[in-house]
């Protein structure tokens, strides 16, 4: 029982941290869904602001305090990445128009240890997609839409 637990701890290990760094992956990209849905719904510029690991949404409150704006640690539990980096144009700001079109199209790449997620904005039309790749090979897509 101690070997299986030996040998199987590792890979049990490896798929957490793959889970996280895809969960977190999913977390940005509905974000980013919301702002750019509430662009549409109120017809009113909405923008999405990423500083290192952390981002915000503008007009949207904290689910935690209503007093607060709705900001996103990625280093903090439950996601624990090593990074998040967002590249939109040269700039860490996605901001969507009154009718939901991006300022510019770009991604977030999330990574912990091995693990990587990109969650790309398409310029033209803001739809978002989730890809998820390891350094020892292989990249899927996750998400779409």
């Amino acid at each position: 029982m101690g070997i299986f637990a030996a040998v199987s701890a590792p890979a049990f290990l490896d798929s957490l941290l793959f889970h996280r760094v895809e969960t977190a992956a999913r977390r940005v990209k509905a974000d980013i869904d919301q702002a750019r849905g509430r662009a549409r719904l109120t017809s009113t510029a909405q923008s999405v602001t990423f500083s290192g690991s952390t981002y915000t949404l503008s007009g949207a409150k904290s689910l935690d305090n209503p007093n607060n704006v709705y900001s996103i640690n990625l280093q903090k539990t439950p996601f624990s990445l090593d990074s998040a980096a967002a590249n939109f144009n040269s700039a860490q700001v996605l901001s969507f128009d009154g009718y939901g079109t991006p300022s510019s199209g770009g991604t977030v790449v999330l990574t912990a240890k091995s693990h990587q997620c990109t969650v790309t904005v398409n310029a033209v039309t803001g739809a978002t997609t989730v890809t998820s790749s390891h350094t020892n090979g292989g990249t899927a897509q996750v998400t779409g839409g």
